[in-house]
């Protein structure tokens, strides 16, 4: 990272406004792009031109899709209840950007039921949660829900293991893959090398993201399930991008002679 980019997050985290928070990523991302032109230029002068244009190439296609969930992500309005609070850019993450972008996204359906019953809308779009109970579709059975910890708690809601994915958890919170991860931890870097462009491919351009950032709501059966198998699919056609963005020049040199 950039002195100025570690800079610039330090700003972000102080901004109050969201234009200024926008106008600070846009310059934290503009910073990226020229350091991912610097090292392919760099690269190709110093002998591996081949490789050094290839992993460029695939670098800056990568913090560009970032950058597009990033955005995305930006418009999610916050869900609360004065003492958890859920957004889909609420944690941080060791990445360039300091945000963690890994994991699934706030489903509001989850959260607040799909008649919003366990929440109230606000003015700003935000959602204050004020509890409520969840309804086992199959048994019936009722279960109290009185806080917000309590509605993103698999043991207690019935739908919210599908907040949890299998790399990063939930987005809001803090990252899981085969167990919680710290910030800055191995796992950490390997989801946010990917969370970027599998987002962007593998949710974002079908319109399984909504324009508030959000999972889209009100999906028919069809719709969920084609949302599963692309998102399995997009693993691998999100690799190489991951790939070339986690590796040092010199590694990903090395791999290509």
């Amino acid at each position: 990272m950039l002195p100025r980019q570690a800079e610039l997050r330090d700003k972000i985290d102080l901004a109050q406004s969201k234009e200024e928070k926008e106008a600070l990523y846009e310059e934290l991302y503009a910073l990226q792009y020229k350091k991912r032109l610097a090292e392919m230029v760099v690269g190709a002068i110093s002998g591996s031109p081949g490789s050094a244009l290839s992993q460029g190439g695939l670098q800056l296609a990568a913090t560009w899709m970032r950058k597009q969930t990033l955005d995305n992500s930006r418009q999610s309005p916050v869900i609360t209840d004065g003492t958890t609070t859920v957004g889909n850019v609420e944690y941080d993450s060791a990445y360039f950007d300091g945000v963690k972008l890994g994991g699934t996204r706030v489903s509001v359906d989850i959260i607040c039921g799909e008649n919003i019953e366990r929440c109230k809308i606000q003015s700003d779009g935000s959602y204050v949660y004020t509890g409520g109970d969840y309804v086992n579709d199959k048994t019936k059975e009722s279960v109290a829900l009185p806080t917000l910890k309590d509605a993103i708690d698999p043991k207690l809601n019935g739908e919210a293991g599908k907040l949890y994915g299998l790399t990063g958890g939930f987005q809001s919170k803090k990252g899981s893959m085969l167990g919680k991860y710290t910030i800055g931890s191995w796992k950490d870097t390997v989801v946010e090398g990917f969370s970027g462009t599998h987002d962007y491919m593998g949710g974002q351009i079908w319109g399984f993201y909504n324009d508030k950032g959000n999972a889209t709501r009100g999906l028919l059966p069809p719709a969920k399930y084609a949302a599963e198998v692309i998102t399995v699919i997009a693993i691998p056609v999100s690799a190489p991008f991951a790939v070339s963005d986690i590796l040092s020049s010199d590694i990903f040199q090395a791999i290509f002679r």
